[in-house]
């Protein structure tokens, strides 16, 4: 996250101008992480070490979640609000940009398989006789 985007989103959820710290703009901030990590481990699925900072990420946002539950609930409706109108937006982005692309084109003839046969294995030698004593 680049430093105007953080500035950013603290003005827009803190409760006064030198607010940086409560709860809502922690909340805000974890949450814009959190999509950048999702987004991360999507297309590196075997980064384990992102994914455990994923995971730490989303627990102290749900414990903070339940703190502000607690201390100011319509705080918290808010801020779930205006959550789901922006997931609705960038689904809506997401429907135009698939709409504009143009199909592939249909590949005209395809190719013969041909079919491979598997290898003949061969059968295990037979033992000599037993010795003779």
């Amino acid at each position: 996250m680049k430093h105007t985007e953080k500035k950013d989103i603290i003005k827009k959820y803190a409760r006064t101008s030198s607010d940086t710290g409560s709860p809502e703009v922690q909340i805000a901030l974890i949450t814009v992480r959190i999509e950048s990590l999702s987004a991360h481990l999507n297309e590196h699925k075997k980064d384990n070490h992102s994914r455990r900072g994923l995971l730490g990420l989303v627990s102290t946002r749900r414990k903070l979640r339940n703190y502000l539950a607690k201390k100011n609930p319509e705080a918290l409706a808010k801020l779930d609000h205006e959550a789901s109108t922006l997931k609705q937006i960038k689904k809506d982005e997401k429907v135009q940009v698939t709409a504009t692309k143009k199909a592939p084109a249909k590949k005209a003839e395809k190719k013969e398989v041909v079919e491979k046969k598997a290898p003949v294995k061969k059968a295990p030698a037979k033992k000599a006789a037993a010795k003779k004593k």
